[in-house]
């Protein structure tokens, strides 16, 4: 292991990890990581962020690079355990996908449990989709993409798409998605990983899950709350990308399977010793390695 990627790992550790394993308020939470993000630009050096076309119960913006006039979209939902959000963090990694890409980035910042429980994110994720179709864009040219929570989200809203009957995308990205809500699973990577894990910790992972489901335990297996449990007949290809150490490895080896087992394509790439979220730290050089994976899966399915 490199050591960038150790620096970034003991850094996680001291900070987000620890903060996970206190039993602290959302508001408290929300503050440390709005000082978490001071680390990150807060726009992209080579892309231009626009609020143009809003939607209606959420914010979103467009990400796109400066010289490059792609009809690529990549439509990405952060992570943040659907409570707490990153976007300087997240607006810099669609912004290096995008370029890697050559697409356009459309970053939807759906709306956080408690406040809004499900179904308002999931709705919002479907909101967004539907206003790409409805501004002309061919579902073949868009892509999916989602991080931790946001990719467990961006599975939910690939089925529902399905299950609504409308034009599906060209394919989807999940990095290291929370796809399993139930945390049933005694033999799994939430006890092997627990300690290995540099930045989650499951402290406190029911009162997140209570959080995200209003309450109510009989939605953890929901399959728009925990994809684990969907039915991927008939939908496009999915890349996930997670972290050997990660609490959530079985989350994608699990929606993988069940998308195998309808005939689908699922490619799981397993890299060593990757923090969660590798993907959005530039200093590191897998996040670089990683990146262009994502972007040869999009330029292959969306030529």
């Amino acid at each position: 292991m490199n050591w960038q990627t150790t620096t970034a790992n003991l850094f996680a550790r001291l900070t987000i990890k620890q903060m996970m394993r206190r039993d602290v308020s959302i508001a408290t939470m929300r503050r440390a990581i709005d000082a978490l993000e001071r680390l990150f630009p807060r726009r992209p050096v080579d892309c231009e962020v626009a609020h143009d076309h809003a939607l209606a119960d959420c914010e979103a913006e467009w990400v796109r690079p400066r010289d490059l006039s792609p009809d690529r979209v990549l439509l990405h939902f952060p992570g943040g355990a659907y409570v707490v959000r990153f976007p300087n963090f997240e607006r810099g990694l669609v912004a290096r996908l995008c370029r890697a890409a050559q697409a356009r980035g459309r970053l939807v910042f759906y709306r956080l449990a408690p406040e809004h429980p499900f179904p308002a994110g999931h709705e919002d994720g479907l909101a967004a989709y539907r206003q790409l179709l409805d501004l002309g864009f061919a579902p073949q040219r868009i892509v999916l993409s989602g991080l931790s929570a946001g990719g467990g989200l961006a599975l939910g809203v690939l089925l529902a798409i399905r299950d609504r009957g409308w034009p599906l995308p060209a394919a989807a990205i999940a990095m290291s998605p929370l796809t399993d809500l139930t945390d049933t699973h005694v033999d799994s990577s939430r006890v092997r990983n627990a300690r290995r894990d540099a930045v989650l910790s499951l402290a406190h992972g029911e009162e997140l899950r209570s959080m995200y489901v209003g309450g109510d335990p009989a939605l953890y297996t929901h399959p728009y709350v925990s994809p684990a449990f969907g039915d991927y007949h008939d939908l496009p290809p999915v890349l996930f990308q997670v972290g050997s150490t990660e609490v959530m490895l079985d989350d994608s080896r699990r929606a993988a399977s069940r998308i195998r087992a309808t005939g689908g394509s699922a490619e799981v790439e397993i890299w060593d010793g990757m923090p969660h979220g590798w993907q959005g730290l530039p200093f590191i050089p897998d996040a670089g390695r990683a990146i262009e994976r994502i972007a040869d899966f999009v330029r292959i399915h969306v030529p």
